[in-house]
Protein backbone atom coordinates (compact mmCIF):
# COMPACT_ATOMS: atom_id res chain seq x y z
CA UNK A 1 0.00 0.00 0.00
CA UNK A 2 1.51 3.35 -0.97
CA UNK A 3 2.00 6.14 1.41
CA UNK A 4 0.56 8.40 -0.96
CA UNK A 5 -1.28 10.39 -0.68
CA UNK A 6 -0.32 12.06 2.31
CA UNK A 7 -2.09 14.90 4.47
CA UNK A 8 -0.14 17.23 5.76
CA UNK A 9 -2.31 20.28 6.39
CA UNK A 10 -5.56 20.55 7.34
CA UNK A 11 -7.16 23.34 9.12
CA UNK A 12 -9.56 26.33 8.69
CA UNK A 13 -8.10 29.75 7.25
CA UNK A 14 -9.29 33.36 6.45
CA UNK A 15 -10.53 34.51 3.58
CA UNK A 16 -11.53 37.82 2.39
CA UNK A 17 -12.84 40.15 -0.40
CA UNK A 18 -14.12 43.72 -0.81
CA UNK A 19 -13.87 43.52 3.18
CA UNK A 20 -16.01 40.52 3.65
CA UNK A 21 -14.01 38.48 6.01
CA UNK A 22 -15.11 33.91 6.03
CA UNK A 23 -13.69 30.83 7.16
CA UNK A 24 -12.52 28.09 4.50
CA UNK A 25 -10.92 24.42 4.70
CA UNK A 26 -7.56 24.16 3.68
CA UNK A 27 -5.53 20.93 3.04
CA UNK A 28 -1.92 20.63 1.87
CA UNK A 29 -0.79 17.02 0.66
CA UNK A 30 2.34 15.37 -0.60
CA UNK A 31 0.26 13.43 -3.74
CA UNK A 32 3.92 11.06 -4.62
CA UNK A 33 6.59 11.65 -6.61
CA UNK A 34 6.72 12.03 -10.57
CA UNK A 35 10.33 10.86 -11.38
CA UNK A 36 12.32 12.08 -9.09
CA UNK A 37 10.42 15.47 -7.85
CA UNK A 38 7.56 15.58 -5.57
CA UNK A 39 4.16 16.66 -5.78
CA UNK A 40 2.34 18.79 -3.62
CA UNK A 41 -1.23 19.62 -3.91
CA UNK A 42 -3.23 22.62 -1.98
CA UNK A 43 -6.96 22.64 -1.62
CA UNK A 44 -9.39 25.63 -0.35
CA UNK A 45 -13.31 24.66 0.05
CA UNK A 46 -14.42 27.91 0.08
CA UNK A 47 -18.37 28.58 -0.21
CA UNK A 48 -19.48 24.76 -1.32
CA UNK A 49 -16.41 25.29 -3.75
CA UNK A 50 -13.16 23.57 -4.17
CA UNK A 51 -10.51 24.82 -5.60
CA UNK A 52 -7.39 22.98 -6.29
CA UNK A 53 -3.49 23.03 -7.63
CA UNK A 54 -0.79 20.97 -7.74
CA UNK A 55 3.08 22.03 -8.35
CA UNK A 56 6.49 20.43 -7.23
CA UNK A 57 6.42 22.31 -4.21
CA UNK A 58 3.62 23.41 -1.44
CA UNK A 59 4.57 27.64 -2.56
CA UNK A 60 4.24 27.05 -5.98
CA UNK A 61 0.95 25.36 -5.28
CA UNK A 62 -0.38 28.03 -3.13
CA UNK A 63 0.79 30.30 -6.00
CA UNK A 64 -1.04 28.45 -8.34
CA UNK A 65 -4.44 28.56 -6.33
CA UNK A 66 -4.31 31.98 -5.68
CA UNK A 67 -4.61 33.12 -8.87
CA UNK A 68 -7.55 31.04 -9.44
CA UNK A 69 -9.26 33.12 -6.46
CA UNK A 70 -7.66 36.55 -7.47
CA UNK A 71 -10.40 37.51 -10.49
CA UNK A 72 -12.96 36.88 -7.85
CA UNK A 73 -11.45 39.10 -5.61
CA UNK A 74 -10.55 36.51 -2.98
CA UNK A 75 -7.16 36.32 -0.73
CA UNK A 76 -6.41 33.93 1.38
CA UNK A 77 -4.21 34.70 5.03
CA UNK A 78 -1.67 32.90 5.05
CA UNK A 79 2.07 33.78 5.43
CA UNK A 80 3.11 32.54 1.85
CA UNK A 81 0.32 35.38 0.68
CA UNK A 82 2.16 38.11 2.54
CA UNK A 83 4.16 40.98 0.57
CA UNK A 84 7.19 40.11 2.33
CA UNK A 85 7.49 36.36 2.26
CA UNK A 86 9.05 34.45 -0.05
CA UNK A 87 11.13 30.99 -0.28
CA UNK A 88 15.08 30.42 -1.29
CA UNK A 89 15.91 27.89 -3.81
CA UNK A 90 16.73 25.35 -0.46
CA UNK A 91 13.29 25.76 1.18
CA UNK A 92 12.20 24.63 -2.20
CA UNK A 93 14.24 22.22 -3.06
CA UNK A 94 15.08 20.59 0.61
CA UNK A 95 11.36 21.61 2.60
CA UNK A 96 9.22 21.29 -0.72
CA UNK A 97 8.24 24.83 0.03
CA UNK A 98 7.07 24.69 3.00
CA UNK A 99 8.57 27.26 4.88
CA UNK A 100 9.37 30.71 3.59
CA UNK A 101 11.72 33.91 4.74
CA UNK A 102 10.44 36.79 5.90
CA UNK A 103 12.48 39.31 4.00
CA UNK A 104 13.36 42.97 5.04
CA UNK A 105 14.20 45.42 2.54
CA UNK A 106 18.46 45.87 2.51
CA UNK A 107 18.84 43.02 4.55
CA UNK A 108 20.11 38.78 3.79
CA UNK A 109 17.42 36.27 5.41
CA UNK A 110 18.30 33.83 8.15
CA UNK A 111 17.25 30.73 9.60
CA UNK A 112 15.06 33.36 12.05
CA UNK A 113 13.51 34.47 9.26
CA UNK A 114 11.80 31.12 7.93
CA UNK A 115 7.64 30.58 8.87
CA UNK A 116 5.05 27.97 7.73
CA UNK A 117 3.95 28.48 4.55
CA UNK A 118 0.70 27.66 5.39
CA UNK A 119 0.51 29.34 8.90
CA UNK A 120 -1.75 32.45 9.63
CA UNK A 121 -0.87 36.08 8.80
CA UNK A 122 -3.40 39.44 8.98
CA UNK A 123 -5.26 40.07 6.05
CA UNK A 124 -3.67 43.25 6.22
CA UNK A 125 -0.44 42.19 4.99
CA UNK A 126 -1.92 39.94 1.72
CA UNK A 127 -1.13 40.83 -1.74
CA UNK A 128 -1.84 39.27 -5.28
CA UNK A 129 0.45 36.93 -6.30
CA UNK A 130 1.78 39.97 -8.97
CA UNK A 131 2.41 42.43 -5.67
CA UNK A 132 4.45 39.88 -4.40
CA UNK A 133 6.52 38.63 -6.75
CA UNK A 134 7.60 42.16 -7.58
CA UNK A 135 8.65 42.93 -3.84
CA UNK A 136 10.25 39.99 -3.99
CA UNK A 137 12.58 41.38 -6.93
CA UNK A 138 13.13 44.52 -5.15
CA UNK A 139 14.68 43.07 -2.24
CA UNK A 140 16.49 40.89 -3.81
CA UNK A 141 18.29 43.64 -5.91
CA UNK A 142 18.59 45.57 -2.43
CA UNK A 143 19.80 42.51 -0.98
CA UNK A 144 22.52 41.15 -3.35
CA UNK A 145 22.73 43.98 -5.94
CA UNK A 146 21.76 41.99 -9.08
CA UNK A 147 18.71 41.88 -10.47
CA UNK A 148 16.62 38.17 -10.62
Amino acid sequence: MSDYPRLLEDREVSVARAGEGRRARLRGWLDGYDGPRPLYRIELFLDGDRFTATAEDMFESLVRLRRQLEPGGWAIAVQGARRDTYPSGMCRDMGGGMQIYVMRTGEKTSEADLVDTLADADLDQIVSVAEQEAWHAEWWEAATGRRL
